[in-house]
């Protein structure tokens, strides 16, 4: 069976794209992989003299679509190549994806750009496996920050650091989004490039996640709500035996739904792949069990990934905040939770616990 990868690598201006991808582009060969790779729309544009600024420019509705439709194509094309391709393993890197867009445009034009070519967001998510963004060396590495070496980026570093976050934040819906700071030195920065793609290819797991009981009588939606997507999740457990477990989930975002089936092997990384809808209903219907729904609310809080995740089980209320950790230094919560208690190795609050447990009762008590 032919293995297609989609791999997304964005950030900010000066985040180090260039050079992690043409490392991965090494690794992945180096793996046996034929590598296929889509160069940044933007610039190319930019650099041809389309531009949305300057002299002769464009309104920034017309070049947003430009590169819509430019990105849309180059993509069709290389993975009708990868479709074709006689190496039954292939890997898509692309510089910058789809919703990159969203963080250079107002979000009702880009909407409306969506809409017009009959995409929605959930629709694009699922075009990608992996999503890596490297932070701006605009936050934390300043002094490093050029606009020298790419001669579209015209950026200051306060922009640079702005931007940085609309990109983040147009992406945070994706399951698979990996975030590199600036923490470490550059060539470390790489390196955990290259770490994330080993761990969803299932060679090493690199990132490591802390998990959270929250106080559900003590949560300000008003404070943060605004940087908030909320996201509907149906989920039920196909099999599940000591070593492995198969989950498939339905998530739902602004009445566009996508579909996921999810393997978590014991000792080994979670890998997770896109589904059909009818896929989801087959196995759906040879599902004695019950299906978990609850309420997710994705979101960046100081460059981290959180997720959490709102279940009413038995007329209980249980809120679990998952952390996405990438500075280890940072020691605080979002302050608009309270958390209960640090549950990150206490299997008793797993997703697979609540999914299997013939005893709900027992998980509720425990977060009363």
């Amino acid at each position: 069976m032919k293995e297609i990868l989609n791999i997304v690598v964005t950030g900010g201006p000066c985040g180090g794209k260039t050079t992690a991808l043409d490392e991965l582009t090494k690794y992945l060969r180096s793996l046996g992989y034929t590598v296929y790779t889509t160069s940044e729309v933007a610039t190319e544009l930019i650099t041809d003299g389309i531009r949305p600024f300057g002299d002769d420019k464009l309104d920034i509705r017309t070049f947003q679509s430009f590169v819509l439709d430019a990105q849309i194509y180059k993509e069709q094309i290389r993975k009708k190549a990868a479709i074709l391709c006689h190496n039954s393993k292939v890997a898509i890197l692309y510089d910058r994806g789809i919703l990159d867009n969203r963080g250079y445009i107002d979000d009702n034009i880009f909407d409306e750009l969506l809409k017009e070519r009959n995409l929605s967001e959930s629709e694009i998510l699922t075009r990608y496996d992996l999503v890596i963004h490297l932070t701006t060396a605009a936050i934390g590495k300043e002094e490093y920050y050029t606009t020298l070496n790419n001669s579209a980026r015209t950026e200051t570093v306060e922009q640079a650091k702005s931007q940085d976050q609309k990109t983040l934040a147009a992406w945070r819906n994706h399951p698979n989004l990996r975030i590199v700071g600036n923490d470490t030195l550059f060539d470390e920065k790489i390196r955990k490039v290259i770490n994330y793609i080993r761990a969803y290819i299932g060679e090493e797991e690199v990132l490591r996640k802390e998990r959270y009981l929250i106080d559900p009588e003590n949560i300000n939606f008003k404070e943060f709500h605004h940087n908030m997507i909320k996201e509907d999740i149906e989920e039920f457990v196909l099999s599940y035996d000591n070593d492995e477990i198969t989950l498939y989930s339905k998530s739902t975002i602004n009445d566009s739904s996508y579909y996921t089936c999810i393997r978590k092997l014991k000792g080994r990384n979670e890998m997770s792949r896109s589904i059909t809808e009818e896929e989801y209903n087959t196995y759906r219907n040879k599902v004695k069990g019950n299906t978990i729904s609850k309420v997710r609310y994705n979101f960046i809080d100081e460059g981290e990934r959180f997720r959490l995740d709102l279940f009413n089980i038995d007329g209980k209320l249980i809120n679990i905040l998952e952390r996405d950790v990438s500075n280890e230094k940072r020691i605080n919560l979002p302050s608009f939770v309270k958390m209960i208690t640090d549950i990150t190795n206490n299997r008793d609050f797993d997703d697979d616990s609540i999914f299997i447990d013939a005893n709900i009762s027992r998980i509720v008590n425990k977060a009363k």
